[in-house]
């Protein structure tokens, strides 16, 4: 009986130590896999940081004989060489295409479109918002079309190629005391693009451009080189004028010209209310204008262009002063400061300086024994020098040209 309970009590000691050694174990054990859980979380982070900074610096865009540059991770398949990136002038639109074609005669022109034998888009400057004119199967630009071919002051009609910029178009027709009708401030459209868009005029009893038309030439792939104007196949003359490069690619454009004017620009900074109120008015009274709205304010350019026929002039009044009397005080401050602010010598000294230490490979902490005398080197190259200009010499040559012109000027 004794034995017994004593057995008992040892056994129930024993489990009550076992119980309690078990909770030690579990609760000493719980901390360390913790502990390894971050160590591993932040053992992932460093490796993943690592490895960011490794293919950063060997897929940085480096020159290909850099020393340190011994590998490469990633590697881009270079783009085929007969490969061609159009965008258009904001980068909005881009494609790729292997068929871009650039005809210096219209020869050549219906040619490719012949043997083209797939959809070809005509492309112009790439102005346009859209990428309306950019296509993967092929285009056709017609830059190098850009002759002017005929005019005829008599009829005020002009006939070009159209791949001639406006801003060649209007320099051309100066000298014959002729112009178009409306064009943009920004002129580098080609003619046959400005007109197949319907580019709009530039005041409200002004046309859009394709109005201008008289007459032009379309090359087609199935029936070649086709001529048309109001009197010849009127119907699709119409609807050519606008075509959108849908109908054929323009080759040739006979344009209605005006006489050439001089206009006076006057440009005011307006509100929406002020503009709201005298549209109207600025529409009618004005042949050229133009808003120019600046975001996130309510400020509003107005500009308005007339000719000068129409512009009311100076005041009638005789003025004080002549032109010469009113102007006398800016040209005797401006002969006075090219008498006196001409580049210091001690800064001229110092170029020099820095000159001579660069030539002869020093520093301009450095210096070396020149053998050649620096009078030498600067005189020109056909009598044994380098050519290089006197600084002090082409200051003063600089301010005495500039003396002349003001005293030529004034003759």
């Amino acid at each position: 009986m004794l034995r017994t309970l004593v057995l008992k009590r040892s056994l129930g000691l024993h489990s009550h130590f076992h119980h309690l050694l078990l909770r030690r174990c579990s609760s000493s054990a719980a901390p360390n896999s913790s502990a390894d859980a971050e160590t591993r979380k932040y053992a992932g982070y460093a490796a993943l940081l690592l490895f960011c900074g490794g293919a950063t610096y060997y897929t940085f865009p480096l020159p290909d004989d850099a020393k340190h540059k011994k590998a490469q991770i990633f590697r881009y398949a270079p783009l085929p060489e007969d490969l061609h990136t159009v965008s258009n002038w904001s980068g909005t639109h881009e494609v790729q295409t292997r068929n871009f074609l650039q005809p210096e005669n219209a020869e050549q022109l219906e040619r490719a479109l012949r043997e083209a034998r797939s959809r070809i888009r005509p492309v112009g400057s790439g102005l346009s918002p859209n990428g309306i004119g950019l296509s993967r199967t092929g285009m056709v630009n017609l830059a190098l079309m850009d002759g002017i071919l005929d005019v005829d002051k008599q009829s005020k009609t002009v006939r070009v190629q159209a791949g001639i910029r406006v801003q060649q178009l209007v320099d051309g027709l100066k000298d014959h005391g002729l112009t178009l009708q409306n064009f943009a401030s920004i002129r580098e459209q080609q003619i046959g693009g400005i007109i197949q868009v319907g580019a709009h005029g530039t005041g409200a009893r002004l046309p859009p451009i394709d109005e201008q038309v008289i007459a032009m030439k379309l090359v087609t792939p199935a029936k070649g080189t086709i001529e048309i104007s109001k009197d010849k196949d009127p119907e699709l003359f119409y609807l050519a004028r606008c075509g959108l490069g849908g109908l054929g690619v323009v080759a040739e454009v006979t344009l209605q010209c005006v006489d050439r004017q001089e206009l006076v620009e006057h440009t005011v900074v307006s509100t929406m209310n002020e503009i709201k109120k005298n549209h109207k008015k600025l529409l009618s009274e004005n042949k050229h204008v133009k808003y120019l709205y600046i975001p996130y304010t309510d400020s509003v350019v107005v500009v308005r262009c007339n000719p000068v026929s129409k512009w009311k002039g100076p005041p009638k009044f005789k003025p004080q002063y002549t032109k010469d009397e009113a102007i006398q005080h800016v040209r005797d401050l401006y002969r006075e400061s090219l008498k006196k602010y001409g580049i210091p010598k001690k800064v001229l000294d110092k170029l020099v300086r820095v000159q001579r230490r660069f030539l002869w490979g020093g520093g301009l902490d450095n210096n070396k024994i020149a053998w050649i005398k620096w009078e030498t080197v600067c005189l020109p190259e056909e009598k044994g020098g380098l050519g290089i200009k006197d600084i002090n010499m082409f200051n003063l040559a600089l301010i005495d040209k500039w003396r002349w012109n003001l005293f030529h000027n004034e003759g």
